[in-house]
């Protein structure tokens, strides 16, 4: 393979290479009268490398069991990262999934093929510039390695400090914990996503329903959270789950979500999606193996795609007594810690009690700097332990 990029030809339709031996007919009407140009190919590959042959074409492949979907997205991940395509048909394999995810010009979409689904899809997976430059919104996961870590305390601080910023601000909170989850609680605003749009089928979730849901909070934060409720926990789709993700990525600068410590069918493909997956921990032992396990759990979720970052929680300002340090902390869970939060009950108590993030609730507090410091060293890919220890020296 060898990747050519993708530019809609001038004066010309956009073309669509499809191998789909099924849903052929659906995918062609569909595409007709949407205005876009069909090519059937006989084999997967056959229309993969035609896709590449020309530019700005789309590839759109049937899973029919006759090959090997995840092998082949493998291929095109590594040899044509910039080839548009599309996935349709039923049980679609785990992995298949999970690198989509982290594809970003790909997408899924349900059968039949109907005309609207399809054009959505096109344009997302054109979303990119004729740069090449990639549009999508960062994906970043917070999860708690047991409860009263500061998951949620952190994953809304996170995302009031990036909406607060001059450019790239624009941000997306959302919390998948549907039994307990606590975002709107912190924030003290409604919580309205519909859960029963969550078991429809994921072709009827588009930006516009997205942003029926989404609850504006004052302070900028755009928060995606349902009523707590495990009513029609066993009817939501992960497909609908991941849509609403990757519709959020595509409308948003950063995605920050709150996810659950408990396991459901969309993690596995939500941390391998996800740009950087955090795993908060308090300074206890039981905690520190808590969050060892936690962090191997998400490694094999995402056979070994994902690697979790160890965040500390409420670390002394001074060490007595005692207090694990982070060297201690390093030895239980055997792994670098990547970076800490300082302990301030104050400035976390006034957060929760007045709806805001702890920026807003006590400016310049401990937290708040050491957050800042995790963004900031996250966004360069880089360890943050060492520069908060220096840091809190120096203040």
């Amino acid at each position: 393979m060898s990747d050519t990029p993708a530019q809609r030809p001038a004066g010309g339709r956009q073309r669509l290479h499809v191998f789909a031996p099924q849903w052929g007919r659906s995918v062609s009407e569909a595409a007709r009268e949407a205005g876009l140009a069909v090519t059937v190919q006989s084999e997967a590959a056959v229309a993969v490398e035609a896709a590449i042959a020309e530019p700005g074409a789309i590839v759109i492949i049937e899973n029919d069991g006759s090959f090997d979907l995840v092998e082949l997205l493998i291929r095109v991940g590594r040899d044509a990262p910039n080839l548009p395509g599309i996935v349709i048909g039923e049980n679609v394999p785990v992995l298949a999934v999970k690198h989509l995810l982290s594809m970003a010009r790909w997408d899924m979409l349900d059968t039949p093929i109907g005309t609207e689904p399809l054009q959505q899809s096109v344009a997302q997976v054109s979303r990119r510039d004729t740069s090449g430059a990639d549009e999508t919104g960062k994906c970043w996961t917070v999860t708690g390695s047991v409860g009263g870590a500061g998951a949620t305390l952190v994953a809304v601080e996170i995302a009031y400090q990036i909406s607060q910023r001059e450019h790239k601000n624009r941000v997306c909170l959302v919390d998948l914990d549907f039994f307990d989850g606590a975002c709107a609680s912190y924030l003290n605003c409604p919580s309205n996503l519909n859960q029963q749009a969550l078991t429809q089928s994921a072709d009827r979730i588009d930006e516009a329903l997205l942003q029926a849901f989404i609850t504006r909070h004052k302070n900028g934060i755009h928060l995606l959270s349902a009523p707590r409720s495990d009513r029609l926990w066993n009817t939501i789709k992960p497909e609908a789950i991941l849509k609403v993700l990757d519709i959020a990525c595509a409308s948003y600068d950063h995605v920050v979500i709150d996810l659950p410590r408990w396991p459901s069918p969309w993690t596995a493909a939500v941390v391998t999606g996800s740009d950087e997956n955090i795993v908060m921990s308090e300074l206890t032992v039981p905690a520190l193996h808590a969050a060892r396990n936690r962090a191997e759990e998400i490694e094999d979720l995402s056979e070994g795609l994902a690697s979790p970052r160890i965040v500390l929680n409420r670390m002394a300002k001074k060490v007595f007594g005692n207090t694990v340090t982070v060297a201690q902390a390093e030895e239980a869970i055997g792994r670098p810690v990547f970076g800490t939060i300082s302990s301030d009950w104050d400035a976390a108590l006034s957060a929760v009690n007045f709806g805001q993030a702890v920026s807003q609730a006590k400016p310049g507090n401990r937290i708040t700097k050491d957050v800042g410091l995790l963004i900031e060293t996250l966004e360069r890919g880089g360890n943050a332990t060492s520069q908060i220890i220096k840091a809190r020296k120096s203040a």
